[in-house]
């Protein structure tokens, strides 16, 4: 169950820990910002969708990162920095915690899209109309819900393990590329479809692509099938986390290694 309160107060504290440490910076604005323009630079003689499509994938790489890096580094740092155990003794469950984090974070990306999504229009010449804006916006919101969910699921395994950094290096492009963000799922190996359609940024991405791009649906089943399935697998995903940390939180307390870094 998350406490508002907790999660309230885990997103003002992780605002401030952005705007008092500069290093955020880097992670969380300049790289996905450096990808995108990377990005359009090869491809800005495309013209059409396939530019928008660019500017669309940075976007998603900008949440999910923020998001990714939140989740397993924050826990990170309140092992290494003694605070974790205070943490955990308190009634707020710890999922609340870091799902305020990862919100925080997951936040920041959507104001990296949108910093892309300017200076594609005004430096590139792009043209970033989309088709429906009100799909887009609710497409957006849930996409950046269901990213701050996966970014839990990962969270809870970090309870437990010293080797965030390593995790987070390993995840963030895979799930990027699963989702289809800017790679378009059919010209993926048949044998990764099952792992894309399981993921709730899949369905988001189509969800951003379909109210964007006129006549655009890949997989048949428009935008209120792809807002349907964001939205479900957004609800499984946070109720499995739920039950992660849980568990996790259990046992970290048996073994008594938890903040041993």
């Amino acid at each position: 169950m998350i406490s508002l309160r907790a999660m309230k107060a885990a997103l003002k504290q992780q605002s401030i820990h952005f705007f008092v440490d500069p290093q955020w910076i880097i992670p969380s604005i300049i790289a996905p910002f450096i990808f995108t323009t990377v990005t359009l630079f090869l491809f800005r003689h495309a013209g059409g969708d396939l530019l928008l499509y660019a500017v669309l994938g940075g976007g998603v790489l900008g949440m999910w990162g923020n998001t990714i890096h939140s989740s397993s580094w924050s826990i990170g740092y309140d092992r290494m920095n003694g605070t974790l155990e205070s943490i955990m003794v308190t009634p707020a469950p710890l999922s609340s915690v870091v799902f305020g984090r990862c919100l925080w974070n997951a936040f920041l990306g959507l104001l990296n899209a949108l910093a892309v999504f300017i200076v594609a229009h005004f430096a590139f010449a792009i043209d970033v109309s989309v088709r429906d804006p009100l799909g887009f916006v609710v497409a957006l919101f849930l996409t950046l819900l269901s990213l701050a969910v996966l970014g839990m699921i990962f969270g809870a395994f970090y309870v437990v393990t010293r080797a965030s950094s390593a995790f987070f290096q390993m995840l963030e492009f895979p799930i990027y590329v699963l989702s289809g963000a800017v790679f378009p799922l059919v010209i993926l190996p048949e044998w990764t479809r099952p792992f894309s359609y399981a993921l709730p940024a899949t369905w988001g991405a189509e969800a951003l692509k379909i109210s964007a791009f006129t006549g655009y649906d890949s997989l048949s089943i428009g935008l209120p099938g792809a807002l349907g399935l964001t939205a479900l697998t957004t609800i499984v995903y946070l109720l499995i986390s739920f039950q992660l940390f849980t568990y996790l939180e259990k046992r970290a307390k048996v073994n008594g290694t938890l903040v041993r870094y």
